[in-house]
């Protein structure tokens, strides 16, 4: 039977994949402030082996996302988003039972598959819910529901700290969040395959000469990887926005206790970037449904690059959360619209396999972020790494600017009917 496309026709399977959503915020905003200071102040481990917990997440998640988008065209999204969130249950058991540093590393590993997994589902679900119209109202709730789960789980993971101890409060909190997220997997979210079937239906996708749906899994991550140009650009774009989240999670921490600050200090700056990216994404990824995907994206980097350049010229509490909100502000125009963008690219029933290769190269920056940042703190110090990313952040708008194309059919298909017209005038 066919389905009916939009958020407020299917609102209520579309608000429990929210809540989930949530659920895969809180399992990673729990370690985005204790884990560095875990490394550096408990186990007393040096700038690389601090962020390498950031490159084995990366070295889970970004694979994982292809297996699991093309797994979920094959057999659904319910079944890989169940099988994400078992994924979750060896992360609390490693971090709650055994204290070392090498646990919280394959910790990590299990959740970038936790991750993978789970987040890549509930945004593939989402889209097939809304259909083609309401395609950046979709991403942008789901990013901003998740973001905002990071950002409480953020100040929640500090707070509990101080009453329960760096080594096992966090973690308990982490168990809770696995057993919620399985919960409401298994009970209250239903599979979605009949609405990409319905929209597969409607024959809306007349974006490339040939024929997407019949590539192979390498056919499709070379296709998405470097013949299209605009995927290629928006994958290179990914990795280098999780370069900077990179920065985020595990630089900005150490900077800032450079400076002095408490670790509530320092929660309250990190919380502040995290909730500002999550909240943001309630109006940027509606905003580009009316004024297209580049122009956020673009303006995204700019303030992104801009934001952490200035993190480390500023002094005190106040500039440090103002810049970190502005950083956030710049993650949240570009973040759910590159998936918007290369969504609007992606025949239906291959949006699994095409967005995974997109998350492939994007999640790919937590692995080449966690080396790479971990190395520059240690040859020029955390503020040094920031600044060498501030950089590259900034070189990728230009980038954008340059290569990528319009997406949102409607808003390229006016742009174009404009220039058209004053050509002919």
């Amino acid at each position: 039977m066919a389905k009916t496309h939009g958020i407020r026709q299917n609102l209520g399977p579309f608000l429990w994949l929210v809540v989930n959503t949530v659920f895969i915020g809180l399992a990673v905003g729990v370690e985005r402030t204790i884990v560095p200071l875990l490394g550096h102040n408990v186990y007393h481990v040096g700038a690389v082996l601090t962020l390498s917990f950031i490159a084995s997440f990366g070295l889970a998640k970004a694979p994982l996302n292809l297996v699991a988008g093309r797994w979920s065209d094959s057999v659904g999204r319910r079944r890989v988003l169940i099988l994400g969130w078992v994924f979750g249950v060896p992360v609390v058991a490693l971090l709650l039972g055994v204290h070392t540093w090498w646990a919280v590393i394959v910790a990590n590993f299990f959740l970038g598959a936790n991750q993978a997994f789970a987040w890549t589902m509930t945004i593939n679900a989402q889209l097939d819910i809304a259909g083609p119209k309401q395609r950046g109202i979709a991403m942008g709730i789901n990013e901003a529901t998740g973001y905002i789960g990071v950002a409480v789980a953020t100040w929640l993971a500090v707070y509990v700290t101080r009453w329960g101890g760096i080594l096992r409060a966090p973690f308990v909190l982490e168990a809770a969040v696995v057993l919620g997220g399985l919960i409401t997997s298994l009970f209250f979210i239903p599979d979605t395959r009949a609405y990409v079937l319905s929209e597969t239906a409607l024959g809306s996708i007349r974006h490339y000469d040939h024929d997407v749906r019949q590539h192979t899994a390498w056919q499709s991550f070379l296709f998405a990887s470097f013949r299209e140009p605009s995927l290629s650009v928006a994958s290179w774009a990914g990795l280098t926005n999780k370069l900077a989240d990179t920065v985020a999670w595990g630089a900005m921490p150490l900077f800032l206790a450079a400076r002095g600050l408490s670790l509530l200090d320092i929660g309250w700056v990190s919380g502040s970037y995290a909730v500002a990216w999550g909240v943001s994404q309630f109006g940027t990824g509606a905003l580009s449904d009316v004024w297209g995907r580049k122009r956020p994206i673009v303006l995204g980097f700019l303030l992104l690059g801009l934001g952490l350049a200035g993190i480390t010229i500023a002094r005190g509490m106040a500039s440090w959360i103002a810049l970190a909100i502005l950083s956030g502000v710049g993650m949240a125009l570009l973040y759910p619209n590159l998936n918007s963008a290369v969504s609007d690219l992606a025949p239906p029933d291959r949006r699994g396999s095409i967005l995974g290769v997109y998350r492939l190269w994007r999640d790919g920056g937590y692995f080449v972020g966690g080396l790479l940042v971990g190395g520059l703190v240690a040859a020029i110090g955390a503020r040094g790494a920031i600044d060498v990313i501030a950089a590259l952040v900034l070189m990728m708008a230009f980038t954008l600017m340059v290569r990528l194309r319009e997406t949102h059919l409607r808003v390229a298909s006016t742009a174009n009917g404009q220039a058209r017209s004053a050509g002919q005038s």
